[in-house]
């Protein structure tokens, strides 16, 4: 099995694709395309750079020009959005979860009272009452 031999087209289609596929779906796009990451960032820097058709230059650095600082910016800030928003969704259920402790914990405390006052209601009179307080 020889190394697989890209062309500029196929290069410009899996970068595109990777860097539109949605958090979570970006693995899926590499597998279908028998890509590696490190290939696919590295294309993305060479396109940005303008040489993806010569490939890298002697003297070229890898560095994340203003296209990808781009992209990775709103790829972090939609991340940050939906943690935040994971974060209320969170604080809303933990608000949800005491309230409804708080409120079983009360009707528990009512229904012992319930309890303990039938019991004494239904012991006959003059017999000493029996009542537990745990």
């Amino acid at each position: 099995m020889g190394v697989q031999r890209w062309t500029v087209e196929q290069k410009r289609i899996v970068v595109e694709e990777y860097e539109s596929a949605p958090h979570g779906a970006k693995a899926a796009v590499l597998r279908r395309h028998g890509a590696s990451p490190r290939q696919v960032r590295l294309w993305a820097s060479y396109r940005d750079a303008g040489v993806l058709e010569s490939g890298l230059r002697k003297g070229w650095q890898g560095r994340m020009t203003p296209r990808t600082e781009s992209v990775e910016i709103g790829r972090l800030r939609a991340e940050v959005k939906r943690l935040e928003a994971e974060l209320v969704q969170a604080r809303k259920d933990r608000w949800m979860a005491e309230a409804a402790a708080e409120a079983l914990g009360k009707a528990s405390a009512l229904l012992q009272v319930m309890l303990e006052s039938a019991e004494l209601a239904s012991q006959p009179e003059g017999s000493s009452p029996s009542v537990s307080w745990s």
